[in-house]
């Protein structure tokens, strides 16, 4: 129990400490950024019930991503953005037993909040790519790579989310929520904006936006369906 405790101390202490650093010191941001990720690692091995470790494999591409956005986002645009790309798939693909317990039907697919919901994140992410989209024009075959999977992904989340009765979803629902809004800050500070204010609320969407989908990951086995039809 106390080992337990002290996973969760772990990450509160490295989430703190780099949203101090993000606050007045950003550049040293490659320090203490992926510590946070080490410590996610450690409270998932110890916590989770049903481990699969593809979810620390995931979480080590999102180290690799994070050292490559903070050492030169712009050197390394194509690889970091295949490596992402790669992520959300290996996530999609970790949300394929949720997906068999809410079971996908056609009828749950086009319900109108989630038709609706897709089809405004579709609107916003395709926006933000049109804005950034001259700056990056050597690399956009990646990037549509990596929308597609990423909006698979949302997508994927929403639909769990909705299927379901538990609270456990919950926490994929804030993570996709998260991660959806530091993507697009993120492109529009690096290509067309950049506000002081951002790196901070990129820091602080992209902590909790990993830890409820670790958290989701390790309540997985908890979900149960939910047979209510949505119009």
């Amino acid at each position: 129990m106390k080992i337990q405790k002290f996973t969760y101390q772990l990450f509160y202490i490295t989430s703190f400490l780099t949203l101090l650093v993000a606050v007045f010191a950003n550049y040293l941001m490659i320090y203490f950024k992926p510590p946070v990720i080490l410590s996610l690692c450690v409270l998932y091995v110890v916590n989770a019930e049903h481990k699969n470790y593809f979810v620390l494999f995931s979480l080590l591409l999102i180290l690799v991503c994070e050292i490559l956005f903070f050492h030169d986002y712009l050197g390394n645009f194509e690889i970091l953005h295949i490596l992402l790309a790669t992520y959300y798939f290996l996530n999609i693909t970790l949300l394929w037993k949720s997906l068999q317990i809410v079971k996908i039907q056609l009828k749950k697919v086009f319900t109108f909040q989630l038709v609706i919901s897709m089809l405004l994140i579709s609107y916003v992410l395709y926006a933000v790519a049109e804005l950034i989209l001259p700056q990056i024009i050597d690399h956009k075959t990646v990037l549509f790579i990596l929308i597609f999977f990423f909006a698979f992904f949302i997508g994927v989340c929403y639909y769990i989310y909705l299927n379901s009765k538990t609270v456990v979803s919950y926490s994929l629902m804030i993570a996709a929520s998260c991660f959806l809004i530091t993507n697009i800050i993120t492109a529009l500070d690096g290509f067309y904006i950049h506000l002081e204010i951002f790196p901070i609320i990129t820091t602080v969407l992209q902590i909790f936006g990993q830890f409820f989908l670790i958290k989701f990951f390790m309540e997985q086995h908890k979900l149960i369906p939910n047979n209510k039809d949505y119009f």
